[in-house]
């Protein structure tokens, strides 16, 4: 169960051993316009630094800094920073993602509270209160996913934020036409290819070293039956089309699935933005050449259950980090809506 996804961006808090809600008490400090952080950061805010270099800190970055599934090389979910408590003043406020965590023998049992937006816009603010260290572990290691979740979520609505000023009007007007659906893309994205129930945009971003380039791939097909979420099924459509319409730049070169190296990793997940989607995970490559990255799709029926849509999202950024760029393709994804 996720304790903390809502559709309609209510807030949600939970307490760990106690029957009660408890917000977050209100304080007079002037809110900041827009948070601030670098993309996938969080900063955890401990009674002293000892804690965070000691048994805390370990605890903590065993969750946040596990890589990040479906990357060519080990990159970590998140990037963390530590602030003692009594350092925690109005510019750390305004970080985006923040983590408190207070060891305080006056409680007897772990307490865990959360709030949206408290200092700053877009924010995601947490909050554990324990007796111990032991107890400490036991809540945290327990919740592990649901923070993660609502990290990742705020890093979403963040990106967000950030594209709608710079979307494609244009691109998504033609994708609205073609497919039914709401998405908002940035702009810098170009139609490359497209067919009847086919999509291919794409976008070349010139670098000094070498060029990152961003696709995005769209597919439709009737909804017969739930066969289409079968993960090989996912992983066959997906090499059909790319090798279809994706050439490579060499003459007889075009992409596919890199099934040796890393497996894709597939979650069934009710918490995408159309309801119930497959997410998949994984690593292309260019048949006859030397070229590949990582890739993200969602896999859904729209409302009407007439049509499987397929979105997909692919980085090629080589040599380099290439998590934040996968972010992106997913908080794209996470803009999708039907009309009435």
């Amino acid at each position: 169960m996720n304790l903390f996804y809502n559709k309609t961006r209510k807030m949600w808090m939970f307490l760990a051993g106690m029957s009660a809600l408890i917000l977050f008490s209100c304080n007079s400090e002037a809110r900041y316009d827009r948070s601030t952080g670098r993309t996938n950061e969080i900063l955890i805010v401990t009674n002293t630094k000892a804690q965070w270099k000691g048994g805390i800190g370990f605890i903590v970055r065993d969750v946040f800094e596990q890589p990040l599934a479906g990357l060519p090389q080990p990159e970590p979910m998140f990037h963390l920073f530590n602030v003692a408590n009594k350092d925690f003043n109005k510019v750390f406020k305004a970080q985006h993602n923040i983590l408190i965590i207070d060891i305080n023998s006056s409680f007897t049992e772990p307490l865990v509270e959360t709030r949206s937006d408290h200092w700053t816009k877009p924010q995601r603010v947490i909050k554990i209160t324990a007796p111990d260290t032991a107890s400490f572990r036991k809540v945290f290691e327990e919740h592990s996913t649901a923070f993660l979740d609502a990290f990742c979520a705020l890093e979403i609505e963040r990106t967000n934020v950030q594209f709608e000023m710079a979307r494609s009007v244009k691109l998504i007007n033609i994708l609205e036409k073609q497919f039914g659906f709401s998405m908002q893309v940035p702009g810098g994205f170009v139609v490359a290819a497209r067919d009847n129930n086919f999509m291919w945009l794409r976008q070349n971003m010139q670098r000094v070293k070498q060029d990152v380039e961003l696709g995005i791939i769209i597919h439709e097909k009737p909804y017969t039956d739930t066969s289409a979420f079968n993960e090989e099924m996912i992983l066959t459509l997906r090499d059909s089309l790319t090798s279809k319409f994706i050439p490579g730049p060499s003459p007889g070169s075009y992409m596919i699935l890199s099934r040796g190296f890393i497996d894709p990793v597939f979650k069934r997940t009710d918490d995408f933005v159309t309801g119930f989607a497959v997410e998949t995970r994984g690593i292309w490559m260019v048949q006859n050449d030397f070229m590949g990255g990582p890739f993200i799709s969602y896999t859904f029926v729209d409302p009407d259950l007439r049509r499987v849509i397929t979105v997909d999202g692919y980085v090629y950024n080589p040599g380099d980090l290439k998590r934040n760029f996968i972010r992106q393709m997913e908080a794209i994804f996470h803009t999708i809506s039907f009309g009435n």
